[in-house]
């Protein structure tokens, strides 16, 4: 009798406990099991995002192949446009407008071109990256004939690993201004900057046609 009292009492003092605790203890479990799946449901869900951007840049890549194609071209813009706009935490909306500004480069948009790749140097952290993108801003700036422009975005590159590439450009920009012994000193730099093994038959060229007489 006794150990039977004993189970009664334990279970009246469960009923007592769960009429004062249970309601509290179900919410605690249901936060728990909800955060549990719902950050199962974060990740499958960024999982997806991140496919879709990615299947985005590589149809934007494809098109990118053969851009004397319009359909390409508007494939192009079309995808770097989305990418910026609905995935730009992903990281491939800055890729996207490097090709962007190739087509508006291919067209002679020079401004609409640099105005992509300085978005997409807005947008990233990437020492490597923002050097390529600020020697193709300088570029397109020594297409438009803006010299001073064109040669203070050459001169932001100071990544060693893309010295031949600045100094081979910041050539071109003093050439172009007949600057022939500056621009003849800035390509022996390059080629003195070029890893060993490497040939350059460009450059090569053009430092033959300045050598002096």
């Amino acid at each position: 009798m006794s150990e039977l009292k004993t189970e009664e009492e334990q279970i009246e003092a469960f009923k007592a406990w769960w009429k004062k605790n249970g309601v509290k203890l179900v919410a605690t479990i249901a936060v728990v099991a909800g955060g549990y799946f719902g950050f199962q449901g974060w990740q499958t869900s960024q999982a997806n995002h991140i496919n879709s951007a990615s299947a985005l840049y590589q149809d934007l890549v494809q098109a990118s192949t053969d851009l004397s194609d319009e359909d390409n071209q508007k494939t192009v813009v079309f995808n770097a446009n989305l990418l910026t706009d609905e995935y730009a935490d992903t990281g491939y909306a800055v890729f996207g407008q490097l090709f962007l500004a190739r087509v508006d480069a291919e067209k002679g948009n020079y401004d609409e071109a640099i105005t992509a790749l300085d978005i997409a140097i807005e947008n990233t952290e990437d020492t490597a990256f923002i050097a390529i993108a600020n020697l193709r801003v300088a570029r397109l700036m020594l297409q438009k004939e803006d010299y001073e422009k064109a040669m203070a975005r050459a001169e932001k590159v100071s990544e060693e690993e893309f010295t031949a590439q600045q100094q081979e450009l910041i050539g071109d920009i003093l050439l172009s201004q007949g600057k022939r012994d500056d621009a003849r000193t800035a390509y022996e730099k390059a080629s003195e900057a070029l890893s060993a093994g490497v040939n350059h038959p460009l450059l090569d060229i053009k430092l033959k046609d300045l050598v002096k007489s």
